[in-house]
């Protein structure tokens, strides 16, 4: 079988792993634990009920595709399972960091435990994976601070929209922070191309998957707009000053630029994968003012078209 379509390991396996490492008292603690996190309405569901869509459950193969050779994997079956697993290792951590973050749950001491616990299996499985745990360190300290700094930046937005009123937040700083935010999602799989001697292509899926990312932030921040403007006294699109309509039109154009960008440095699948998903959004029906949506889409476009050239 060629490397890379044999079948991948879950998010879930992977996550048993590493609980089964654990101390006793927080081995307990992880038991539905996405449940716990409020990513599934079953106590039962698992990782992957919430982690749906492919690239996020498996971008190191994505990033491992042969440029020259469509569909063919430049590692062999034991480097990739050691960056998938290090890969959804990064999701479980970012998962849990993300709701403690946004204050979607208590920081209480077991979950900063198990934040951390996970943290430093990530690294430990990326060192596996390059064969330099000081590479590893590198690329998930840069990913931290990228998350901590856009965070930060997330927080400041929405108290400013609070007190001040909407339109308060560019889309252009929108952009910036939600793509620090969840850098530590691609972030093993820059590690891959990093450690593969590609630094340019290695950027290159960085820019691809953030503007990815950002696609789907619209998404989850539309469709969040009442809730949040009811538990966090504003939300993304007032502070924006768009309706969410606007953010959920702007979404297929995003995804469609993302596959731009993976076409041209020749990530072939994740081009693919990226157009059909462009092809799905375009079909669907946008609530609102078609006028206003349209404005707004525009609008934020044009701000990924300046952050991605300036």
């Amino acid at each position: 079988m060629m490397p890379g379509n044999e079948p991948r390991p879950r998010i879930d396996d992977t996550f048993a792993a590493v609980v089964a490492d654990l101390p006793t008292d927080l081995r307990r603690e992880a038991e539905h634990l996405p449940h716990r996190l409020g990513l599934t309405r079953s106590p039962d569901g698992a990782w992957e009920d919430f982690v749906v869509m492919d690239p996020n459950r498996d971008l190191p193969r994505y990033a491992a595709e042969d440029p020259a050779r469509p569909g063919h994997c430049r590692l062999a079956s034991g480097p990739l399972l050691a960056y998938r697993r290090a890969h959804h290792c990064a999701a479980v951590y970012g998962l849990i960091a993300d709701r403690i973050a946004d204050g979607q749950v208590a920081q209480s001491r077991v979950f900063v435990r198990l934040r951390d616990e996970v943290l430093r299996a990530w690294i430990r499985a990326l060192g596996v994976a390059t064969g330099s745990p000081a590479r590893a360190r590198a690329v998930v300290g840069t990913a931290l601070r990228a998350t901590e700094w856009g965070n930060a930046r997330e927080r400041r937005a929405l108290v400013r929209a609070r007190c001040r009123g909407e339109g308060t937040l560019s889309a252009r700083e929108y952009f910036a922070f939600t793509s620090a935010k969840l850098r530590w999602f691609g972030a093993t799989a820059h590690g891959l191309l990093l450690s593969l001697g590609e630094p340019g292509r290695a950027g290159a899926l960085r820019r691809t998957y953030d503007i990815f990312s950002i696609a789907l932030q619209c998404i989850d921040d539309a469709l969040d707009d009442a809730s949040d403007r009811r538990t966090r006294g504003a939300s993304f699109p007032s502070a924006l000053g768009f309706p969410p309509g606007g953010l959920l039109a702007a979404a297929p154009g995003l995804i469609g630029r993302a596959a731009s960008l993976a076409r041209a440095a020749r990530f072939h699948e994740f081009g693919l994968w990226l157009e059909r998903v462009t092809a799905t959004l375009e079909r669907w029906p946008i609530p609102g003012d078609p006028l206003q949506s349209s404005l707004a889409a525009a609008v934020l476009h044009a701000a990924v078209e300046e952050a991605h050239h300036g």
